[in-house]
């Protein structure tokens, strides 16, 4: 059977390292297009903080946000899946956050927020590259905990270190605390957490049952340990020649780097 989704993973993957997207990567999304093929973002962002020339690709109509606590419905204007952390649960994970040295904030509702404090300390833990957008997508709010109990549930919670020993200790010790949650990680000073049903692989699969596409007629790539469940479950789940070991592990084939426009060797190579 041909392939009849494309699915692809916004930073280290269709992004170079200046958080930007190439022509040759687009030109091929494009191609793919063209031939009736629909591509799917599926991010650990926001919707809002995905790229207009992806979003208004040809086929473009669905995308995979926050790591799969959503599907996003452009035509519709809203979320048409939602898998989220109960706010109560995310108010204890923001307490036990708190006694690491490091920035936490949420995605809930579509938006971002952060405590104050941490807002006015963003060029301390956040990597150059990710600042304009981390400062676009975050409001500052006096208390993280009291906004998510006002407000309600979350899509997820997401910690910036800049001690990488405590990140992975951080990581062992929220694993074991919240077993029904999903620790991952997209960028090397992050973690991210979602609840065990919001991941990209869950949330393909979703789509496609949904679209009456056959998962083996779907590409994925991903870099990162968020991306693992998506190649696993897409019918080509193919890693970047960056991505982590792990993700590298669950892929059926492994491209040019996200430097070297991955996605487009592969698709120009396989599909186009």
């Amino acid at each position: 059977m041909g392939i009849r989704l494309i699915a692809a993973d916004l930073d280290g993957t269709l992004f170079d390292e200046k958080k930007q997207i190439s022509g040759r990567n687009l030109e091929a999304l494009g191609r793919a297009a063209a031939m009736g093929i629909l591509f799917v973002t599926a991010t650990g962002r926001i919707y809002e903080a995905i790229p207009r020339e992806l979003k208004e690709l040809p086929g473009a109509r669905y995308a995979i946000v926050v790591n799969g606590s959503g599907i996003y419905d452009r035509e519709r204007g809203e979320l048409i899946h939602r898998e989220e952390i109960p706010a109560k649960r995310a108010a204890e994970l923001c307490r036990f956050m708190r006694q690491y040295h490091s920035m936490y904030d949420c995605y809930q509702n579509g938006k971002g927020y952060v405590n104050q404090y941490y807002y006015d300390r963003i060029d301390t833990f956040c990597r150059p590259e990710y600042r304009p957008m981390y400062r676009a997508t975050r409001s500052a709010v006096e208390s993280l905990e009291e906004q998510i109990l006002r407000q309600g549930d979350v899509q997820k919670m997401q910690m910036f270190f800049t001690d990488g020993e405590l990140r992975q200790r951080a990581m062992r010790e929220l694993a074991e605390a919240f077993p029904d949650m999903a620790v991952t990680s997209s960028v090397p000073n992050n973690i991210e957490v979602n609840i065990c049903a919001a991941n990209k692989g869950n949330a393909l699969r979703i789509l496609c049952a949904r679209l009456g596409i056959d998962l083996s007629q779907t590409i994925a790539f991903g870099d990162g340990g968020n991306d693992i469940t998506m190649l696993q479950s897409a019918g080509t789940g193919v890693a970047m020649a960056n991505a982590c070991q792990e993700a590298k592990e669950a892929a059926r084939a492994v491209t040019a780097d996200n430097e070297s426009d991955g996605v487009a060797v592969y698709l120009e190579k396989y599909v186009l």
